[in-house]
């Protein structure tokens, strides 16, 4: 490689001061003067030179005796000049190696003399990093060496920063000892690339004539060659072992990947080949691995302090508490304490979620492995048991109209499952990738399991001992036996498929098992290639005894086995295939190849199999199920389609089967906890803009001979469609609720689930985790990718336009050319009665006074248009019955029963009704209406009695209200609109084909009376309490929520319950053990005598935070009962007298040490509770409102002193640190991960690095807080220790200078090793300063 000099000042005077240096040099070399004596004199002259000025060391030095003396002058003697003026510092002496390595390292085999010099004085010099770094012209110096190694170019880099520099000088020196050492033993061939980066072919060598030394003999030659390989390898060895030099090393594995690789690469071709690592003494191939693994493990584990964190203000330097809990009991339950919340939480089907359960739980369970700092088994054990919990939580609930067993159990099976194989997933397609980036890329073709499958194992066997969790509800034993009795013949020898047990009784079983929840799991497990039959020999897991197992089954096959034989779809088997979930991807792939090919009726058989069991309780393929049929409801055009009419419309009946079956509360729940919710709202709003344009002049007849009009197809869609998002919100109270959005709250708008829709199609497959998941999904369906808008759907964009000045402003009337006749028409259908008797219900803007001579039968024949064009004419329908009813012109009744046969006409209409009176109710101009039984149904029979239920439920979970107190003699009123929706929907029978509409109503009437003056909602459950007597418990429970939409201090009371009922730190005795059991209880248990059952606060909190009106105040809310919180644990565990023991302590804690370990694992606790609440009830914008803006204020409050003021010593501020430290990671973790893989990375970076721009600022200013200054310390550390240790793919996010002056700010606090890791992990912006760190770090410690 050639030597680049800098460009010098070439005049007389520098010309003549080089000149006469090198005569010096020369004279020395030929006198054979002691070089002690030369450096003086050089240095003189030097020094002497009044117009050309040097500093020294001399970069200009260095360069000018490399040249003179390699090759034209080389002498032994050159080598001792070269040595004395490094080691008095005349030049520098890593640039001298660098110079000296260009030109003698390429030529060690012509002069392996020299080349053993070079070796020699490598290694003297190139471990003394402190003393380059702190030369005065250290910057000239590394540019120099960049030039002369063309480090800028090699490495990609346009900015020569020091540090920077002295990590590639570092890694380079290494790598170029490396692939000499490969040259000499003939093995840089065999390398991947075996382009050499840092020599040059002997062929391109020039030789230049024998050694300088002459060597007489080619064995000494040779010998001295070996002996020069193995000091290198030796060199090399070092530089590995060195703390400082494998430190900086570490930085080139961490910032410069690619290049890594290929040294590493090369490090074990020469570990597995070399003859001298075999031969040597020293040094064995192993330890050369071991060495390299060792930087690997200290790159991927460097920072484990993710869940010990230190203090400096009462525990001794070096001590360390951990916040693991080692046993499984409640303390261990309780670090997966946000899993429980979150899965609890999603089960509440009254919110339709745009996201993926899946990706949500998943980002959860990646943050606690990280903070928890548990083993992978731990935390799918934590999983595992968190939805086990879940479902015995369920078992016994209160039944509602919100069927929760089948969710449950998606949740335990397929959700959890898909949970964790999309965490094995993410780490097998890292490890495929890292084998593509390979050089040698031999295994890219090959499977790559990761230790997260063993894990998993280890987790499952575990699980057996959990047997209270594993005890099956009632209406999945027969699953659990099945899969029980499946594993018994398996292990007897005679397996068979599982379709031929799903199909037969318990009773006709081959032999008696026991089945459990984990026999379920395991087989969820087994069906996404996650476990192996191997799994059915597990110790304990089959409990069939001996000599039941039969030798031999009969030969009966199942249904799914007939099909896949090829059997036709008769009635028979359809029915069977309906009851009976399928077992395999292949089996549903069948039914799907049958809807797309078959005929008619074999289309309409196979959705209504697809939409049968394998939906609802088909846990091994639920997800492909739901796949398919969102496909199928987003049909492409056939190639050779040439109709004028839509190609939807010759597949109405078949459509419409699939738009019933999936509409039940349960299967849209499904739909949405599986992510799936914005793709099928793209087909559904094709689906409605097609046939809510067509007039309804044709029909399809059934196979059951009911008649299929075009208007039931839109209104099935349409209905289904409008339960994906808040239809009725007001565009200003959307805007409140935007400033909050919760993980699993449903979207505000059709443009946000296409907006969803359209960002999940376009990312999906370019990571490799989606590639690992593209494997294991049908290859026979695909997604269009384009994305759509809502212009794409024209008249549905209409209508929403439409539907949204509605609900903003009043009727201002119709426009000329409008829908008038479809409102007479409307209005004549409804009221036909009182038209038929009385003047017109139309005022005169709505129409003519030749309405009410029109007969039922016009108005049916006017009514024979595009469901778009009726939807248009509602609101004004709507406005004249309701002023019709408010004069006194329509009766209550007739008013109900008119919208009823509204709805019926046109089930689509209720979305607009249900709009239409939240809209009327805000307006406020309305007369109240006396539900007195005689114009309204009364509540009056059982209103007492709610009321009583609620104020218990509030009173269980230590929420008192005095104001709930309603004057008996009072008549319970409501806002007219309310009264009349009311009335609507207790007209419906609660049978399956209504269950979907009330289901679409129910959120917009429950939050409508919310909303109304109290006890609007009392009043609501009473009468469906009078009903539906079955379903009190539930009415009231959700009436109780109620009190938290209109009084905060409620909210803030039930807070308290939480936090006092998770800690232990109450005297009820729902508090007395603490932990997950207390916060969550046994979830919404079945009525106990005397009364409905005492609710869990967790339980009462996650069903009633989404009626709280503005929840901005929870951030400064929850903060507040952190720190209290804190304080109260202190007290409870440290006693005042173990306290100043503990300060008194010299050499570590000798006094308190199990308190103060609890009371720090309960700080955890509290944390990781505020910080799930934070999440779960506002989700990323929430979290963001508390970083930026409470967080900070909080600090900087003068309450702060009044809170700290009444402490003694500092133990309690300390805490408080620390818990702040947890609660502000956490809640940050939460919203928005801690890898690559979480989205939005841009907005995460923003917000963290805001935050850290404050902290920066402070430790700039060096100025106290209004703060107690341990609290402030405990939280810098403690924050910073757990985003070096948890999420340092945060750090990596932020802009470089800012983590320069944190790291600054942190030496300043004697935080040196956090200082450092920090940089480390900074990225390749902050390499050099993490480098120059490195050095001084260790050079002082």
């Amino acid at each position: 490689m050639a030597i680049t000099v800098p460009a010098q000042t070439i005049d007389a005077d520098d010309q003549s001061l080089w000149d006469s240096v090198l005569r010096q040099t020369q004279e020395a070399v030929e006198r054979n003067i002691d070089p002690n004596v030369w450096a003086f004199e050089v240095t003189s002259t030097l020094r002497s030179s009044g117009v050309v000025v040097v500093t020294l060391p001399s970069v200009d030095l260095a360069h000018r005796l490399v040249s003179h003396f390699f090759w034209d002058n080389h002498c032994p003697a050159a080598w001792k000049l070269l040595y004395t003026a490094a080691s008095l510092n005349i030049l520098p002496p890593f640039l001298l190696l660098a110079l000296l390595s260009t030109r003698i390292v390429p030529s060690r085999e012509l002069h392996p003399t020299a080349y053993r010099l070079y070796l020699e004085l490598l290694k003297r010099y190139v471990f003394l990093l402190e003393f380059q770094i702190n030369s005065p012209n250290y910057e000239m110096i590394m540019k120099s060496i960049d030039d002369a190694l063309q480090l800028s170019q090699i490495y990609s880099r346009k900015v020569c920063e020091p540090g920077v520099v002295l990590v590639e000088f570092v890694f380079s020196i290494v790598w170029q000892l490396l692939e000499a050492s490969l040259d000499d033993e003939g093995l840089l061939d065999h390398a991947p690339d075996n382009k050499p980066r840092w020599l040059r072919r002997s062929c391109d060598m020039d030789i230049d004539g024998p050694d300088c030394f002459s060597e007489k003999k080619t064995e000494q030659k040779e010998g001295l060659q070996r002996e020069n390989t193995a000091m290198a390898i030796g060199i090399i060895t070092e530089f590995l072992q060195n703390k400082m030099t494998s430190r900086i090393l570490s930085l080139v594995h961490r910032n410069m990947s690619s290049h890594w690789g290929s040294f590493i690469h090369q490090m074990q071709l020469l570990a597995s080949n070399s003859s001298v690592l075999r031969n040597s003494k020293h040094i064995s191939a192993e330890t050369l691995l071991l060495l390299k693994e060792n930087i690997h493990e200290f790159v991927s584990h460097e920072c484990k302090t993710k869940s010990k964190l230190e203090s400096n203000v009462v525990i001794p330097a070096g001590s360390q508490i951990s916040f693991v809990g080692l046993s499984y009991g409640d303390g261990w339950s309780s670090l997966w304490l946000p899993i429980d919340l979150v899965l609890e939480d999603a089960l509440d089907g009254g919110q339709v979620a745009a996201f993926s359960a899946i990706e949500i739980i998943t980002g959860l369970v990646k943050v606690l492995h990280a903070v928890n700092g548990t083993t992978w088994h731990n935390t799918f054990l934590g999983l595992w048991v968190a939805a086990l919990r879940l479902v015995q939580r369920e078992r016994d609930s209160n039944e509602g109209p919100i069927p929760r067993i089948d969710t449950c159990m998606c949740m335990l099976l397929s959700i959890t499952t898909l949970v964790v194989t999309h965490i094995i997933e993410e780490e097998e397609g890292e490890l495929i990738e890292e084998a593509e980036r390979s050089p040698k890329n031999q295994e890219k073709d090959k499977q790559a399991l990761g230790k997260r499958r063993e894990e998993l194992i280890t987790s499952l066997q575990l699980l057996g001992d959990y047997e209270c969790l594993l005890n099956p509800p009632q209406s999945v034993l027969m699953e659990a036996n099945q899969a029980a009795a499946k594993a018994a013949m398996f292990v007897s020898g005679n397996p068979v498929g599982s379709g031929y047990l799903e199909c037969m009784s318990v009773n006709d079983l081959p032999m008696k098992c026991s089945g459990n929840l984990r026999h379920l799991i395991v087989e969820a497990c087994i069906a996404r290639n996650l476990l192996d039959t191997s799994a059915y020999l597990w110790h304990g897991y089959v409990n069939a005894c001996s000599n039941q197992i039969p030798c031999s089954i009969s030969n009966h096959e199942a249904g799914w086995a007939l099909l896949m034989k090829g059997s036709p779809l008769t009635p028979a088997l359809v029915n069977v295939l309906v009851a009976t979930p399928a077992s395999s991807l292949a089996e549903i792939e069948k039914i799907y190849e049958i809807s797309i090919n078959g005929s008619d009726e074999e289309k309409i058989s196979a959705a209504t199999i697809l939409c049968g069991a394998s939906l609802l309780r088909g846990w091994n393929v639920q997800e492909h199920t739901i796949l398919f049929i969102t496909r199928l409801l987003s049909p492409m055009v056939p190639p050779n389609y040439t109709g004028t009419e839509s190609h939807l419309i010759s597949q109405a009946p078949f459509l419409n089967v699939l738009l019933v079956g999936i509409s039940s509360v349960d299967c849209v729940h499904i739909f949405s906890l599986h992510g799936l919710v914005p793709l099928l709202a793209a087909g559904l709003m094709l689906i409605c803009d097609v046939f809510g344009s067509c007039v309804p002049d044709a029909s399809w007849t059934l196979a059951t001979g009911e008649k299929l009009s075009h208007h039931e197809v839109f209104s099935n869609a349409f209905t289904l469609l409008l339960r994906f998002w808040r239809f009725d919100l007001l565009p200003a109270e959307q805007v409140r609720r935007e400033a909050a959005t919760p993980p699993f709250g449903s979207l505000f708008s059709p443009e946000c689930l296409l907006l969803v829709r359209n960002c999940k199609l376009a990312s999906f497959g370019r990571s490799a985790k989606d590639r690992q998941k593209l494997k294991r999904l049908s290859k026979i369906l695909h997604f269009p990718t384009e994305s759509v808008f809502m212009d794409s759907f024209p008249k549905f964009n209409y209508w929403y336009q439409q539907h949204q000045e509605c609900i903003a402003s009043i009727c201002s009337g119709l426009a000329p050319g409008g829908p008038v006749q479809i409102v007479d028409a409307l209005l004549s259908m409804m009221f036909r009665k009182v038209n038929n008797d009385t003047e017109p219900l139309t005022p005169t803007a709505l129409g003519s006074s030749s309405s009410s001579g029109s007969t039922f039968d016009d108005a049916s024949m006017k009514l024979k248009v595009p469901a778009w064009d009726i939807l248009e004419a509602i609101p004004f329908v709507m406005n004249a019955a309701l002023t019709a009813c408010a004069h006194g012109k329509l009766s209550t009744r007739e008013l109900a029963t008119g919208l009823k046969d509204l709805a019926d006409f046109l089930p689509a209409s209720l979305v607009t009704i249900a709009s239409y009176f939240s809209a009327e109710v805000t307006r406020g101009i309305w007369k109240p209406a006396f539900m007195n039984g005689t114009d309204w149904p009364s509540p009056s029979a059982n209103l007492s009695l709610v009321e009583q239920q609620i104020k218990k439920i509030l009173a269980a979970t230590g929420v008192d209200v005095p104001s709930l107190a309603v004057d008996g003699d009072s008549p319970a009123t409501l806002p007219l609109p309310l009264a009349a929706f009311v009335s609507l929907t207790i007209t419906y029978k609660l049978e399956k084909a209504t269950a979907r509409l009330l289901a679409l109503i129910g959120p917009a009437l429950n939050a409508l009376a919310s909303g109304c003056p109290w006890p609007s909602m009392p009043i609501l459950a009473s009468l469906w309490s009078q009903k539906v007597k079955r379903w009190s418990d539930y009415f009231v429970f959700s009436a109780s929520g109620t009190v938290f939409h209109h009084n905060k201090d409620a909210v803030v009371q039930l807070l308290k319950s939480c936090f006092k009922s998770t800690l232990g730190l109450g005297s009820a005795c729902i508090y007395n053990n603490g932990g997950v059991s207390a916060l969550l209880g046994h979830g919404f248990a079945s009525q106990i005598a005397g009364g409905i059952s005492p609710v869990a606060p967790g339980i009462l909190y996650l069903r009633v935070y989404r009626s709280i009106g503005d929840i901005t105040f929870l951030t400064e809310e929850i903060l507040s009962i952190l720190m209290l919180s804190v304080r109260d644990i202190a007290s409870s565990e440290l006693a005042k007298g173990d306290v100043k023991k503990l300060q008194k302590t010299k050499y570590g804690i000798k006094f308190g040490q199990v308190s103060l370990a609890r009371s720090m694992a309960r700080v955890k606790h509290a944390s990781l509770l505020g910080a799930s609440l934070v999440w779960i009830s506002g989700g990323q914008k929430l979290v963001q409102s508390l970083i930026r803006e409470t967080l900070p204020s909080w600090f900087l409050s003068a309450d702060m002193l009044e809170q700290d003021g009444g402490e003694s010593g500092v133990m309690v501020p300390m805490l408080r640190g620390y818990a702040l430290a947890f609660f502000v990671m956490l809640s940050g973790a939460f919203a928005w991960g801690i890898d690559q893989y979480s989205l939005p990375p841009k907005r995460r970076a923003k917000v963290i690095g805001l935050h850290l721009e404050f902290l920066a600022s402070t430790l700039d200013k060096n100025e106290s807080l209004p703060c107690h200054c341990a609290t402030w310390r405990a939280y810098l550390s403690g924050f910073m220790r757990l985003m070096v240790g948890c999420t340092p793919m945060w750090v990596r996010e932020i802009d470089g200078d800012l983590l320069k002056r944190l790291s600054k700010g942190l030496k300043r606090l004697n935080e040196h090793e956090l200082a450092l890791r920090l940089l480390e992990i900074g990225g390749i912006d902050v390499m050099g300063a993490a480098a120059e760190m490195i050095i001084e770090f260790e050079h002082r410690f």
